[in-house]
């Protein structure tokens, strides 16, 4: 009798065989039987990955939603990635950003080397002469009479310069040059030449005075 519960107390089915204690006959002859089994019923829900074949289980063996991602290897959950769908339309722009703080000034480069020397220019074309618009006038002829003075004024037209001038005369042999001169109306401000003379005679004389004047380019 000892034999017997000490083995009913190290067995899983010892619950079953307690209630068939009192019945000594038949717990022996149960205790029989699974010692002839081996102890099959506790292999049976002790199997490990060691008693099963590589490719035997199949998805039908395996419960929808009873392995998560944490039970499956690398090489698994990659497979199971799937192509990457087309792109979706462009997001409308975001708001400006706030500008950034300003950056530190970045050290001076070196200095360059110097350029070959350019081509040398064409000469200019030459300006115009600051002299144009030249012009020869001579005033009218003024009579002196023998042992007596004359003089003759000729002008130059508005904004003209006199470059030069000089006395003409007629009859006389002994004419005295007095002066012969640039000169400038009072009236109007036009510049013009000047000749004042004396005859000596022994004969009148006529007298005039010339002028050449243009634009002068100050």
């Amino acid at each position: 009798m000892s034999v017997v519960t000490d083995t009913i107390r190290r067995h899983p089915m010892r619950s079953i065989l307690r209630r068939l204690l009192p019945r000594h006959g038949t717990a022996v002859a149960y205790l029989a039987l699974f010692a002839a089994l081996g102890g099959s019923a506790y292999a049976a829900v002790t199997v490990t990955g060691k008693n099963i074949k590589d490719g035997t289980v199949t998805g039908r063996d395996v419960k929808n939603a009873s392995l998560g991602k944490n039970k499956l290897g690398a090489t698994a959950v990659s497979s199971l990635t799937g192509q990457p769908g087309p792109a979706g339309p462009q997001g409308p722009q975001g708001e400006k950003g706030e500008q950034g703080p300003v950056g530190p000034t970045g050290a001076t480069g070196p200095k360059g080397e110097t350029g070959p020397a350019g081509p040398q220019g064409s000469a200019g074309v030459p300006g115009p002469s600051g002299v144009s618009g030249w012009q020869y006038f001579v005033s009218d002829g003024v009579y002196i009479v023998d042992d007596g003075p004359g003089s003759a004024e000729v002008y130059c037209p508005l904004h003209k310069r006199p470059l030069g001038g000089g006395l003409g005369r007629t009859g006389a042999f002994r004419t005295n040059m007095v002066t012969s001169a640039p000169k400038e109306r009072k009236s109007d401000g036009a510049l013009g030449w000047v000749v004042d003379v004396w005859n000596e005679g022994p004969l009148p004389t006529t007298i005039y005075a010339w002028v050449i004047c243009a634009n002068v380019t100050s």
